[in-house]
């Protein structure tokens, strides 16, 4: 049986090109009836699993923004693991240096 997952609802969601986003997105996600446990894996099939939910997500974008902008380190958000948040990061930082 799925366990429902409360509905996180952050204030504000910096995004791409934008100072703030109002973080509305959360109430349109596809993860809102799955159980929380399923997005915070332990191993790579179950990133895999948690990713193919993302997949088709309406906001799989401003999610994983919001996972960068905040910095969180654990799960997976917007369809990437902390390994593939970590890999934006470091490319954006060396992107903007370069720049």
């Amino acid at each position: 049986m799925l366990q429902v997952n409360p509905i996180y609802q952050p204030q504000i969601c910096p995004g791409p090109g934008s100072e703030s986003v109002a973080a509305e997105w959360v109430t349109r996600r596809n993860c809102a009836d799955i159980d929380p446990n399923v997005f915070f894996p332990n191993d790579g099939a179950g990133v895999i699993a948690a990713q193919k939910v993302c997949a088709e997500c309406p906001v799989k974008d401003p999610c994983r923004e919001y996972a960068l902008a905040n910095n969180i380190t654990h799960g997976v958000w917007g369809g990437t693991s902390e390994r593939q948040r970590r890999r934006i990061l470091r490319d954006r930082r060396r992107a903007a240096r370069a720049a």
